[in-house]
């Protein structure tokens, strides 16, 4: 009974298609299983349940990255492993790094990806992606964003991508018992996605389609829940559709200790990948540690503001199909301290 009512909700979507949907597993998330935050969903459209914004944050939503003053510098790789005997290789990885620079007028976010997933389970080949945008603050409360991805893909068929995409993001603050209450969407893949390709799609007995799907509609909303001296707690749910032929529900919380120990928690529903009974509900988990370092007798770090530092190491674990398992590790730097006192206006100086 249960898995009717999912195929008749499939099919509602199924209606709206203009072409038959059946990307690989994982095709939605092919640039986020590279580090120990994507991997628990704490890369979201709405930041993270804690807000937290980088690099890689223009995979998702461009516009997230439009208040960050500090050059930020990320780096993580996940390793792969299947311990199904069918598949040819059983070992694949992903890695990413990216840079963000603050610039006057907007801030600018790079970023790089190789997934290399031979996989039954999540046969997404190997491919080196790319992305790269611009965010703005229109308002304090109100940011916005654009950006342009792609990449090559190989083993299995060749194939490129190149596409858009744009993003927002509204802060609304408190709202109620809620701190930092955030609302956001974007809409990417506008343009040409990997579709000559050989791929094992969700339904493995049909035709693969294109993947990262074109138009893909992502929604969320995130906030936190309880903020004391010592800890905070933050909830965020996500809701992706993919060209509206599948729905995707993402849910990640977050536990702060001090602003300095992270545990991010995250759950996924993929309602195609149900219907097909590709699927792990065993929650991903990763662990987060920020610090402040100094690099002293460095005369360009000085110059730049950037002797005191901030850097984020992270680890991470998901079971992301029955018999495919991911570890993640992954460093986070923000080059300089993060200006937390508004500025002083001196109306009359008595010297």
């Amino acid at each position: 009974m249960k898995k009717k009512l999912l195929t008749f909700i499939a099919a509602g979507f199924v209606l709206t298609a203009v072409y038959a949907y059946n990307p690989p597993a994982g095709g939605e998330n092919l640039e986020q299983i590279a580090s120990p935050a994507n991997l628990s969903l704490a890369n979201s459209v709405t930041g993270g349940a804690l807000f937290n914004a980088g690099a890689d944050s223009v995979v998702v939503n461009p516009a997230l990255t439009a208040g960050e003053q500090r050059v930020n510098l990320t780096a993580g790789y996940t390793f792969l492993y299947s311990s199904d005997d069918e598949n040819e290789k059983q070992l694949g990885g992903a890695f990413q790094t990216g840079i963000l620079i603050p610039f006057k007028l907007y801030i600018f976010s790079g970023y790089i990806n190789g997934t290399f997933a031979p996989f039954k389970e999540m046969h997404l080949g190997d491919s080196i992606n790319f992305n790269a945008g611009l965010s703005k603050e229109i308002t304090e409360k109100f940011s916005i964003g654009i950006g342009l991805g792609g990449g090559y893909a190989w083993s299995y068929g060749d194939d490129w991508a190149l596409y858009g995409d744009v993003g927002a993001l509204y802060r609304a603050g408190n709202v109620g018992f809620i701190k930092d209450f955030r609302l956001a969407a974007s809409v990417l893949n506008l343009g040409k996605v990997y579709e000559d390709v050989d791929r094992v799609g969700i339904d493995e007995k049909a035709e693969n389609s294109a993947y990262p799907t074109f138009a893909t509609v992502k929604a969320g909303v995130a906030g936190s829940l309880l903020e004391t001296q010592v800890a905070k707690i933050g909830l965020g749910f996500d809701v992706t559709l993919p060209c509206f032929q599948n729905l995707i529900v993402d849910m990640n919380a977050q536990i702060s200790f001090k602003d300095a120990f992270v545990i991010s928690i995250g759950e996924k529903f993929n309602l195609a990948e149900v219907i097909n009974e590709k699927y792990s509900f065993i929650p991903s988990v990763a662990f987060l540690f920020k610090f402040s370092f100094d690099v002293k007798n460095n005369q360009y770090l000085e110059n730049n503001g950037w002797s005191q530092s901030e850097m984020t190491i992270s680890s991470g674990y998901k079971n992301l199909y029955d018999s495919l398992h991911a570890v993640s590790v992954g460093v986070d730097i923000d080059l300089g301290m993060a200006d937390s006192e508004p500025p002083k206006i001196v109306v009359w100086d008595n010297e």
